[in-house]
């Protein structure tokens, strides 16, 4: 199980070119690379076997191609879940999100009639930084950490973003905070949660809603099932104010 490729790029949008080594960044992700940043998708992998899949259906892709930072082989990505602790080399990454989903398809979404990297890919915050090289072994560590999401408005974000963040990790101490937007009819509230839920299985879920238009939507969720019809785990709660998640 190792480092087949590092890739980064100074624009979204576009295949990303192959570098040998690389320095991984806490609080961003890939130094140089076009997705770092301070939320919860830093980084992203996808395996060279799910680029191999591609191939076989007539595309001449290779590792990069899918705008993915690192392409590991010989570990199965799709056993990991939101929260493993993934070793790569001497730096470590928390994985954040499975899969993705695309507004908007892409070229070779376009000349195959198929992507692996909404369903295949996966996404990490870096835990710990430093130097990652191809061939460098990758591992899970057995670790886990907790997750939290928040579901609100870009606008409520904009006005209490860090309150929010800095309530949470106080809170519950997660490895990261992921913020999910209400789209603007507030209307998305259910197939966000199912989302969260049901496919990311984070552990807890609050919905910030200072107007208070979702409390009983919330109340009302009745959750829904993860892989393999296996119950829904989140802890769903709704605030009104950041001074609200502490009594949470």
């Amino acid at each position: 199980m190792h480092v087949r490729a590092i890739s980064i790029s100074d624009r979204k949008g576009i295949r990303k070119n192959n570098v040998d080594t690389c320095e991984l960044r806490e609080e961003f992700g890939l130094a140089g690379d076009a997705h770092g940043g301070a939320w919860h998708r830093q980084v992203s992998l996808l395996a060279q076997e799910s680029i191999d899949t591609m191939r076989a259906k007539g595309l001449d892709v290779v590792a990069g191609n899918f705008a993915e930072n690192i392409t590991t082989e010989g570990i199965d990505l799709s056993s990991l879940k939101v929260g493993d602790h993934l070793a790569v080399g001497m730096t470590e990454l928390v994985i954040s999100q499975l899969g993705k989903i695309c507004h908007h398809r892409c070229a070779i979404y376009h000349q195959a009639g198929d992507c692996v990297m909404p369903r295949e890919g996966i996404f990490a915050v870096v835990h710990r930084g430093g130097t990652v090289r191809v061939g460098d072994a990758v591992r899970p560590t057995g670790r886990r950490s907790s997750t939290v999401a928040v579901i609100c408005t870009m606008t409520a974000e904009k006005a209490s973003g860090r309150e929010i963040r800095k309530a949470v990790t106080e809170r519950w101490s997660p490895a990261f905070v992921r913020i999910d937007h209400l789209n603007d009819s507030e209307e998305n509230l259910a197939a966000l949660l199912d989302e969260l839920a049901s496919r990311q299985r984070v552990d807890r879920i609050v919905v910030f809603d200072p107007e208070g238009r979702h409390a009983l939507a919330v109340a009302g969720y009745p959750g829904r099932t993860g892989p393999a019809g296996e119950p829904a785990s989140a802890i769903i709660s709704h605030c009104r104010t950041a001074d609200g998640i502490a009594g949470v």
